[in-house]
């Protein structure tokens, strides 16, 4: 079981992550919402945003964003098990939330998403 987070595993093409918010399945967990794609690569795929309309500095966006990264990081061997998808992850809380509270919602989007 691999915990790294690998560059093929970071969407960066404006394109695809807006093709994703368009034509993805919306998954809701506060503090988190997030967009799902099945198939598009071989590895699941990720990209994180925190909205600047809610944080003005960026050492809390960076913050929020190095949170959800980790909670990735550390959960999608356990909940996809296999399955490949293309995710954007959305923080939507107006505050900082604990890292506790972004894992479990992070480890919850990521077992919804994947087919039973």
């Amino acid at each position: 079981m691999s915990f790294s987070f690998d560059k093929e595993q970071r969407l960066r093409h404006r394109e695809t992550i807006s093709d994703l918010s368009a034509k993805g399945s919306p998954l809701f967990k506060f503090p988190i919402k997030a967009y799902c794609l099945p198939g598009g690569a071989p590895v699941s795929r990720y990209a994180v945003a925190v909205p600047k309309k809610n944080f003005k500095r960026a050492i809390k966006r960076n913050l929020l964003k190095r949170r959800i990264r980790e909670a990735i990081r550390l959960n999608q061997a356990e909940c996809l098990d296999g399955f490949a998808g293309d995710y954007l992850f959305v923080y939507i809380a107006k505050d900082v939330c604990e890292y506790a509270a972004i894992e479990a919602a992070v480890r919850e989007i990521l077992t919804k998403s994947r087919p039973q």
